[in-house]
């Protein structure tokens, strides 16, 4: 799975510029995520029933599966954000440092 990487400095002292592609990446990621959920979905669907013996895991290893999906999956969106309220604090600030 794709990585999002860690801020390389406090939120506070980058670059709305930086903050947005931070941003960008953080919603790619999110993207492989999803993508891998689909596939999830895909082999668990019904259509795959005449193919038991190729795909055979129990109910305990698909729960498994799906919660870990879930937990990075929330992390994140938790991490994209972070990056969005960084970016509209940075924005702002940039805003009223303008005004003076």
């Amino acid at each position: 799975m794709a990585h999002v990487p860690s801020f390389p400095g406090p939120p506070e002292t980058l670059s709305a510029q930086s903050l947005a592609l931070h941003a960008s990446d953080g919603i790619d990621s999110l993207r492989v995520v999803q993508r891998a959920y689909a596939c999830i979905e895909k082999l668990i669907g019904p259509h795959h029933t005449s193919n038991a013996e190729e795909f055979c895991p129990d109910r305990t290893e698909l729960s498994a599966l799906v919660g870990l999906v879930n937990e990075e999956f929330q992390r994140r969106i938790d991490a994209a954000d972070a990056t969005a309220q960084s970016l509209r604090t940075a924005l702002s600030e940039a805003g009223k440092a303008k005004q003076t």
